[in-house]
């Protein structure tokens, strides 16, 4: 069955996903130097101990950011082909990218991945009366 739009949207999401990643470690090294440069040395003149835990939640929410979005971008590129070539459980992974994409439903590639999960889920399947070697045969 040709699954082409489910195929190109979770590529797409899969690579917003790769962007994401590449901006939430951008985050996690930003936070994280801050992070320690207020928890050690002369810092403790210009910060609060609030402050400095702030910078703490910030960091570990950013590391779990950076691994969520390098699990999504897999998982999206791993699914995608399988879709592409159409294996038995597809519905399997239509399920897995509504899952995936309700868990990040405030991104771009989160909408993707509903969205191709719900295409891959309510596509039709055909079934045909003859084989594949007969040919089509004329009454």
């Amino acid at each position: 069955m040709n699954r082409q739009a489910e195929f190109i949207l979770v590529i797409i999401g899969a690579s917003f996903s790769i962007l994401s990643f590449f901006v939430a470690i951008l985050y996690a090294a930003i936070f994280g130097i801050n992070a320690v440069m207020m928890t050690t040395g002369d810092s403790y003149m210009y910060a609060d101990s609030s402050e400095t835990i702030v910078f703490w939640i910030f960091t570990v929410g950013a590391i779990i950011a950076v691994i969520f979005t390098i699990i999504s971008a897999i998982f999206g590129f791993i699914g995608a082909f399988k879709i592409k070539n159409d294996v038995p459980k597809v519905k399997l992974f239509g399920i897995c990218f509504i899952i995936l994409g309700g868990l990040q439903i405030f991104t771009i590639s989160g909408i993707l991945f509903v969205i191709a999960g719900i295409l891959t889920l309510t596509k039709k399947e055909y079934k045909t009366n003859h084989k594949e070697d007969e040919g089509i045969k004329w009454e």
